[in-house]
């Protein structure tokens, strides 16, 4: 009985989206789930990297973790907000670029390794941190690394209200966002990633794509909106960055479990891969990993390099067999463009075998505020 309600629930979630009869759907159990890999920082990590000492220390680790990735064939989001960016442009003097970059600075190796370089912001502006990426000689994503949509209130699941990531990014009716400190800068944004809830509370956890409005119409797919959401899944892994978040937020998920989850919902039957006029869903994931050597979070230390590899192993023979397929978030949405002509997909949280924890604690978090 319980089986049959949740995929009631699921026929629900996905019917709103797809506008497809429940009937017309095709379950081939063969569809791939994409993988994103990302990291970010903060704006508060001015200690983190306010000596050339400690910048040395957090780079030459950023390097470890490239050549990880890159030896794996494995891309990589890197999302930073303006610190980081700025201890670079201070610190990659002629003696420090000659350690490990072949004697360019560690932004431009990266770039060579096939990292991503997406900003990523809350308090600081997009516009500014593309341009001080730029300053050091590599092209800035259009990802947007991250944003508010819901903060606690009452609107969304009896506990949260949505919150404009159009204005969180400080986009503009033309479609693209202006500088603060650096007036001349100008960033268009076209994909969206990782957006949620301070702390990690409550974030979107949905794995799939489409086009979505701001605020309560974030759930609404909008073909005349320039920005597509990769749906990022439930990237957060106590394997990866310990048992908690720094906010104190309880992480979930351990050993790759919502990708092997999902992977397994799609062998059995139990989601749909299509429909019956040809259209395919795709499917999507990503996976967050501290953008520092050690997590200290949760009571335990996890070294992050260390566990790449580890999560790089468990979902190694799936990777071979097709099932995963590793992506940067541009390349997710190109592939969404080309391959799956751009049709809209949905599939929540809630049929996963954690989701229930995930809710409660967030309105019990809620609650208290």
């Amino acid at each position: 009985m319980k089986r049959v309600l949740i995929l009631i629930v699921l026929s629900i979630l996905v019917l709103s989206i797809s506008g497809c009869p429940v009937g017309d759907y095709v379950y081939e159990r063969n569809a791939p789930v994409y993988v994103a890999i990302y990291t970010h920082n903060e704006d508060s990590w001015f200690t983190v990297v306010s000596t050339e000492e400690k910048y040395i220390s957090y780079r030459l680790d950023l390097i470890e973790r490239a050549e990880l990735l890159a030896k794996n064939n494995i891309p990589w989001n890197w999302q930073t907000d303006q610190p980081v960016v700025e201890a670079m442009i201070e610190y990659e003097d002629d003696e420090v670029i000659l350690e490990r970059t072949n004697g360019e600075n560690v932004l431009v190796y990266m770039d060579f390794l096939g990292v991503q370089i997406d900003p990523h912001a809350h308090n600081n502006n997009y516009a500014d941190i593309v341009y001080l990426i730029d300053s050091l000689g590599v092209k800035a994503s259009g990802v947007i690394g991250g944003t508010i949509m819901v903060d606690c209130g009452s609107e969304h699941l009896g506990f949260l209200d949505y919150v404009s990531w159009h204005e969180q990014i400080d986009l503009e009716p033309d479609g693209y966002v202006y500088g603060r400190e650096y007036p001349s800068a100008r960033w268009e944004p076209k994909v969206l990633s990782d957006p949620g809830m301070g702390g990690h509370w409550f974030d979107d956890w949905t794995s799939g794509v489409w086009q979505p409005g701001s605020e309560d119409d974030f759930y609404t797919h909008y073909e005349e909106n320039n920005i597509i959401y990769i749906g990022e899944g439930y990237p957060h892994d106590a394997s990866n960055i310990g048992e908690t978040h720094a906010s104190g937020c309880v992480v979930h998920a351990k050993d790759a479990q919502y990708i092997l989850e999902l992977i397994e919902k799609i062998k059995n039957g139990e989601v749909p891969t299509g429909t019956k006029d040809n259209k395919k869903f795709m499917y999507t994931a990503s996976v967050h990993f501290r953008d520092k050597q050690n997590v200290t979070e949760g009571g335990s230390v996890v070294v992050t390099k260390d566990a790449m590899q580890e999560f790089i192993d468990i979902l190694q023979p799936y990777v071979d067999q097709g099932d995963v397929i590793y992506v940067n978030f541009e390349e997710a949405a190109k592939i969404w463009v080309e391959e799956y002509d751009g049709v809209p997909w949905q599939l929540g949280l809630e049929t996963f075998s954690f989701y229930e924890e995930v809710k409660g604690q967030a309105e019990e978090y809620c609650e208290g505020k």
